[in-house]
C-alpha cells in the first residue's frame, strides 16, 4: 500500500469498517449510497476479510482496533482527489447527498465541507468561540493544505473524541471550509424542519429501515420522524 492511494476517479466515497460488528451498518449504508448515487466509486478501509464485506471498487486491508482513533489514522489517506467520508452508520436519502463536493474545486475555492456537531462543543475548540464539527460526514479536497491539516490532526490525536481536534487542525491551517446545514448529517429529528429535506441521516434507527434495494420508503421515514418506529423493516438486507 502506498502512502496515499490514488484511484483514477476524481470523486469518491470513503468508508472505514473495523470489527465485524460494523459490517451490518456498512452494508445498509452502502446500499443506500448505491441506490441514490450509483455511479460513485467507493473505497473501503477494513480489517475484515473480503468474503464478509460488500463489494467496493477499492478495498484497503488494514490492521486496527476500533474506536475514534481510526478516523485520524485513515481519513488522511484521502483515496480520491475529492473524498466524501461517511461513517458506516449513515444513511443516504437523496441523490444530492454528495453534490456539495462540487464546491471542492478551483472555481469555488473550498477545500473542506462539514456539518457542526449537535452538541456544538463551543467551549472545547477554544478558537474564537466556534463549535466543533461532526466528523461523520466530511468532504475533503486532496491538496497540500488539507494534507498538512490532516497530518497535524493525526499527530496530535491521543485518544478520545476526534472531532474537536479535527476542527482545530482545519482552523490552524486556514483550510477554506463550507459549513453545511444539518440536512447533510441529521442526528436528531429536532435539527431539521421536515423529514423530506434530509439528505443524509446519522441516526442508527434509520439504518434498520433500509430495504434490500437501498431505499427507505417515505412512509417509514415519516414513522421514524413521528417517533413511532420500533422495529427493523429492512431485515432481509444481508
Amino acid at each position: 500500500m502506498s502512502r496515499y492511494p490514488k484511484p483514477t476517479e476524481n470523486l469518491g466515497v470513503m468508508y472505514i469498517a473495523i470489527g465485524g460488528r460494523s459490517l451490518w451498518q456498512l452494508r445498509r449504508s452502502l446500499l443506500s449510497l448505491r441506490h441514490h448515487c450509483p455511479n460513485v466509486p467507493v473505497a473501503l478501509f477494513t480489517d475484515q476479510s473480503a468474503d464478509t464485506c460488500p463489494d467496493v471498487e477499492y478495498r484497503f486491508d488494514v490492521k486496527a482496533s476500533g474506536g475514534y482513533q481510526v478516523k485520524p489514522r485513515f481519513i488522511p489517506w484521502l483515496p480520491f482527489e475529492r473524498t466524501v467520508y461517511l461513517d458506516a452508520d449513515t444513511v443516504v436519502l437523496k441523490p444530492s447527498a454528495i453534490a456539495p463536493a462540487g464546491l471542492l474545486t478551483e472555481r469555488f475555492g473550498y477545500e473542506a465541507i462539514y456539518v457542526h456537531g449537535v452538541s456544538k462543543r463551543c467551549d472545547q475548540v477554544g478558537i474564537c468561540g466556534v463549535p466543533s464539527m461532526n466528523s461523520g460526514v466530511v468532504m475533503l479536497r486532496k491538496c497540500q493544505r488539507v494534507l498538512d491539516a490532516l497530518a497535524y490532526w493525526r499527530r496530535i490525536y491521543r485518544g478520545g473524541n476526534d472531532e474537536v481536534l479535527l476542527t482545530k487542525a482545519l482552523l490552524h491551517h486556514a483550510v477554506p471550509s463550507y459549513i453545511l446545514p444539518a440536512e447533510w448529517n441529521c442526528r436528531n429529528r429536532e435539527q431539521v424542519r421536515h423529514y423530506s429535506v434530509i439528505r443524509i441521516t446519522h441516526h442508527r434507527p434509520v439504518l434498520r429501515l433500509v430495504q434490500p434495494d437501498g431505499s427507505v420508503p417515505e412512509d417509514l421515514i415519516k414513522q421514524w420522524w413521528e417517533g413511532s418506529v420500533a422495529k427493523s423493516s429492512g431485515a432481509n438486507v444481508k
